[in-house]
């Protein structure tokens, strides 16, 4: 595809298109019309094409287009458009107070936005200066407006013949980053292909991918892009109530999940027989993979009684996804016991300063790091230094490149002997008495 660089979103999807375009992208459960329903790789990118001609043709090009809602198909469908357009989207929460959702919509500087019909009012009575806004249903009267133009004797050709390159800036976030203010963080295309790496790694291209993160968190959107950038299928879950038929008509071999997930699921099949808690997931279920935070050891020695392992991933919003990750070795998914996975093999990890067990702050180089915070470059000149980004988290490196996370640097305690206490190894070690639940 000549007019897209390899390390853009735009140059996959085409490529999927081609190379596996019968093979189903997404699927979804259609309420209406009471079944699963769903589109191949090939009708998602002509799709993308014609809904990206309608949204050019609407001058909404070289613009921040805010998207605010839960997973569907119009959702989804939006976004991969946007990513693969000469815009920047912003993905939000949708559970914000509206004048939440103003204040980020306005400081990102954003004049268009796209909400679910039931919070359209509430943004509508907040008046945000200089933005449009449209229902997110109105996406798909927006893909068959495109689809005429596209078809049409005039074809137009703006959005399939505008030039993406890997450098150009794609996505902004909000993250808490590595000081606790909210700020945007800005996503380039290039650092948007990375997790092609992740699950090509965990040979995942012949596995079902459930999507149940939120779609305006990197964790799902990370989820969501490795399943499409490696040609398998994505299903978009309805949430919690529906998630053990979910699990028994999606099959997964991996679960994506944060701890809070993983625990609603402990308790799901807590005092279950194997073979019954093991079809409840589909017969398939091999391993999680915990995000945002490691599980207690007792949590996972309980899941491996139902040969599920469980293994930690490392990355941030300012990496655009993992870090180091689980492997793949003789069918089964693992790490080393204490770590957060092993490096990729294409980002350069060290240790600054390392005391006399190897341990400090762990600085990341590579494709993976973001842009820079927008509209703060006090903060960003701190996270970003000399092409390095400072996570502000204390760890080593082993002799196999596995990474290991011990606490954060702000929570370091130095006592008067110069001794320095991280009190994240305190609470592992409280966390193994039964009565305590939380530290």
């Amino acid at each position: 595809i000549e007019y897209c660089e390899t390390e853009t979103l735009a140059h996959f999807f085409f490529q999927n298109a081609c190379r596996v375009q019968e093979k189903t992208a997404l699927e979804w459960y259609d309420f209406e019309k009471d079944c699963v329903t769903g589109v191949t790789y090939e009708q998602l990118f002509s799709d993308m094409i014609c809904l990206g001609t309608a949204l050019y043709r609407k001058g909404l090009r070289q613009k921040t287009i805010a998207l605010v809602g839960e997973r569907s198909y119009e959702w989804v469908l939006l976004f991969l458009t946007l990513l693969c357009s000469n815009t920047i989207v912003l993905p939000l929460d949708p559970k914000l107070p509206a004048d939440e959702l103003k204040n980020r919509i306005s400081f990102a500087d954003a004049r268009v936005c796209f909400a679910e019909d039931g919070l359209l009012p509430d943004l509508v009575e907040s008046r945000i200066p200089g933005v449009t806004l449209y229902r997110l249903s109105e996406v798909m009267d927006l893909l068959k407006e495109g689809r005429r133009y596209f078809l049409s004797a005039e074809v137009e050709r703006e959005w399939i013949e505008d030039l993406i390159c890997e450098k150009q800036r794609v996505m902004m976030i909000y993250t808490s980053g590595t000081g606790g203010k909210m700020k945007a963080a800005v996503i380039r295309q290039e650092n948007f292909t990375l997790e092609r790496f992740v699950w090509n790694g965990l040979k995942m291209q012949e596995s079902k991918c459930l999507i149940t993160l939120p779609l305006y968190h990197i964790a799902g959107i990370g989820d969501l892009r490795g399943t499409l950038l490696v040609g398998t299928t994505a299903y978009l879950s309805a949430g919690l109530r529906h998630l053990l038929k979910e699990y028994a008509y999606v099959r997964p071999k991996v679960g994506f999940m944060v701890p809070a997930q993983a625990l609603l699921l402990y308790e799901v099949l807590s005092g279950k027989e194997k073979m019954e808690a093991r079809a409840l997931l589909g017969n398939n279920f091999s391993a999680i993979r915990a995000t945002g935070a490691p599980l207690p050891q007792n949590i996972r020695d309980m899941f491996l009684a139902y040969d599920i392992s469980v293994t930690s991933d490392y990355g941030m919003t300012e990496t655009t996804g993992p870090v180091s990750v689980s492997m793949e070795k003789d069918g089964r998914i693992f790490s080393k016991e204490g770590s957060v996975g092993h490096i990729l093999d294409c980002l350069d990890v060290r240790i600054a300063d390392p005391d006399e067990n190897g341990r400090g702050e762990v600085l990341i180089s590579g494709q993976c790091v973001f842009d820079g915070y927008y509209k703060d470059p006090e903060e960003t000149d701190a996270i970003l230094i000399h092409g390095w980004l400072h996570t502000g988290d204390i760890g080593y490196i082993d002799e196999d490149r596995f990474l290991f996370i011990v606490g954060r640097k702000k929570n370091v305690i130095i006592l008067p002997s110069g001794e320095n206490v991280i009190p994240e190894e305190l609470e592992k070690l409280l966390y193994r008495i039964p009565e305590v639940e939380e530290c």
